[in-house]
């Protein structure tokens, strides 16, 4: 009875996640700009990765067919749904920031916006750049010179 149970939850995962995949696809497709895009992508990879991921684990967890080895398999399942949760989050938000801070594409329309102030001025990079530049003719001298033999 509770392995029945067991497999619907799974099913129904697997089913969720394919429905989470398609609203990403479409607003993939639908969204303006890159910042709302790269939050359907997210979506996509959480709900649509993750879901069905937990969703298999489960399924496999009650298939018996499969003898010892579907604790394995069920236990690699959970570990890269666990993996998924907390490194897809992160990775889109390390690309989101970097393109928000580096000012490269369209900026979003913004009602409010925060990170403002902790944006560098053009004077500010422009100063660092200059302060890291090589001047030409003082080259380090090498530790180390090569020789044929």
């Amino acid at each position: 009875m509770i392995d029945e149970i067991i497999f619907i939850i799974g099913s129904i995962a697997i089913l969720l996640g394919a429905i989470h995949d398609l609203v990403a696809a479409i607003g993939m497709l639908r969204f303006p700009d890159f910042y709302m895009r790269s939050h359907a992508a997210t979506v996509g990879t959480i709900g649509g990765a993750a879901l069905p991921v937990f969703g298999a684990g489960l399924v496999a967890l009650v298939y018996h067919p499969l003898g010892s080895q579907r604790f394995f398999m069920a236990g690699i399942a959970f570990t890269v749904g666990i993996l998924i949760l907390l490194i897809a989050p992160t990775g889109s938000h390390s690309l989101v920031s970097a393109v928000y801070f580096g000012r490269i594409g369209k900026k979003p329309r913004l009602v409010v916006d925060q990170l403002e102030e902790d944006l560098p001025k053009r004077s500010d990079v422009a100063e660092l750049v200059r302060e890291h530049e090589e001047v030409p003719g003082e080259e380090a001298e090498p530790k180390f010179t090569f020789r044929r033999v």
